[in-house]
């Protein structure tokens, strides 16, 4: 019998075999751990007004927009500190290590004696977010097959709203219904009923092998053979398999050289002023309708939250067809404009029914541009220099992020009010889309050269 020759690669077999359950399963299992990482950076803006009330605190004191910005402080140092590792040490520690890691802390927050304790807290279990952020995308990548990928990726930010609303039902039941056990306050409650379905889903990630990808690019074919041979439910021989090749990061200085310096250019312009927008309006959503007469009534504030977070369902719905029909660049221009627009209405309006419809356009505008900026920035840049040119827009992304919400304090402080600092996020919202619109390339389609 001839000897087997390493004709085919990990991308082969997975196109070979096409989607199987272990695909199902593994779509369910990093889909689970998004809504987690939404429902995180979402949750503590909801309990903070019950928190420091306990702590005697002024809700409107800095320390509110400092904590609410902690886990993203956490999850920017966790991603560069984790993604590193799952780089070199293999995807699977990372994987379970940090779920694991997010739900004890999660848990311990429940003791916190006051904001400064709270902060740390909540800082440290931003670092197994960190970790779900960059290692749940890059697995469910590399155990999917070619043809199913792109969707499959795309529907992992379908569980973002998912969070969202869980968060509103978290804040509802203990916060608003005052659901508590033992006479501990509601709030504390919460983290610990919060932590449990995270240490729930670190169990069920045991069943999850390494990254055969991973294993392949280190010359353990036999390991990354029976990994597939798992996923496909067909034998694999590893005698098969081709080891896999390594692209090196390219450095950063060549981002801003030659050709590829406008689309970085691009990339930072349309990175912070998603971010700026997103986490600027929605971590400091409770404390915006906290100061609306309007809003007075508990169960029309629920569902005036319900209502945003519903309205980024059809949001990613949009974008998704709109990349592949009417081209990147446009979509995600014109989310980032009307997205801009809609924000302009909600900062200005004065009827409730203004308030509903503008908010409802923002989440369906800025939640769809998500989906668009996600396409669209690794075809901005050719293979060597895709990962670097992702981690630039990831990074400066969540720097915007840790500063926007304190900004917004800022500002509010500065000028009395919430119009101003709502106005400047809807306007840097409005202006990434026409920059992109006059600067930005199209990349449906293309390559680049």
């Amino acid at each position: 019998m001839a000897a087997a020759t390493a004709s085919r690669t990990v991308e082969d077999v997975l196109r070979a075999g096409g989607f199987t359950r272990f695909h199902r399963r593994i779509v369910l299992l990093t889909g689970f751990a998004w809504t987690f990482v939404a429902f995180e950076i979402i949750n503590i803006s909801f309990v903070l007004s019950a928190v420091f009330t306990d702590f005697g605190i002024p809700s409107d004191s800095l320390a509110y927009f400092a904590i609410t910005s902690a886990t993203l402080v956490g999850s920017f140092l966790g991603s560069l500190i984790l993604g590193r590792i799952s780089d070199t040490r293999g995807r699977r520690q990372v994987f379970l290590g940090s779920i694991l890691w997010y739900s004890v802390f999660t848990a311990l927050t429940a003791l916190s004696w006051d904001a400064y304790s709270l902060f740390s807290l909540r800082l440290l279990a931003g670092l197994g977010l960190g970790g779900m952020l960059v290692v749940d995308p890059a697995i469910l990548s590399e155990f999917l097959p070619p043809q199913f990928r792109g969707r499959f990726m795309v529907l992992l930010d379908f569980f973002w709203p998912v969070g969202f609303l869980v968060a509103i039902l978290f804040w509802w039941v203990f916060i608003i219904q005052g659901v508590t056990v033992a006479g501990i306050a509601s709030w504390r409650v919460l983290f610990v009923v919060a932590a449990f379905p995270a240490f729930i889903a670190f169990v069920a990630r045991l069943t999850i092998p390494e990254s055969p990808f991973f294993y392949a690019r280190q010359g353990r074919l036999q390991e990354s053979a029976d990994v597939l041979s798992r996923i496909s439910n067909t034998p694999v021989d590893p005698a098969t398999l081709a080891r896999e090749q390594v692209v090196p990061r390219a450095p950063l200085r060549s981002l801003f050289q030659g050709r590829l310096a406008r689309r970085s250019v691009v990339t930072l312009v349309v990175w912070t002023a998603l971010n700026f927008s997103y986490y600027g309006l929605f971590l400091t959503l409770p404390f915006d309708l906290s100061v609306a007469s309007q809003f007075s009534d508990v169960g029309l504030l629920a569902a005036f939250f319900i209502v945003s977070a519903v309205a980024q369902f059809p949001g990613y719905l949009a974008s998704m067809i709109l990349v592949e029909r009417w081209g990147r660049k446009r979509t995600l221009g014109l989310f980032l404009i009307l997205g801009g627009v809609s924000g302009l209405a909600f900062a200005t309006a004065s009827e409730i029914v203004v308030l509903f419809a503008s908010l409802a356009f923002v989440s369906f505008f800025n939640l769809g541009a998500w989906g668009a900026v996600y396409a669209y920035t690794p075809e901005l840049f050719p293979t060597q220099y895709r990962a670097t040119g992702f981690g630039l827009g990831e990074t400066v992304g969540k720097i915007t992020a840790i500063f926007a919400s304190p900004l917004f304090f800022v500002i509010y402080t500065a000028t009395g009010g919430v119009l101003v600092p709502l106005a400047v996020i809807a306007v840097v919202m409005a202006v990434g889309g026409l920059f992109l619109a006059a600067v930005g390339p199209e990349t449906k389609g293309q390559t680049f050269q």
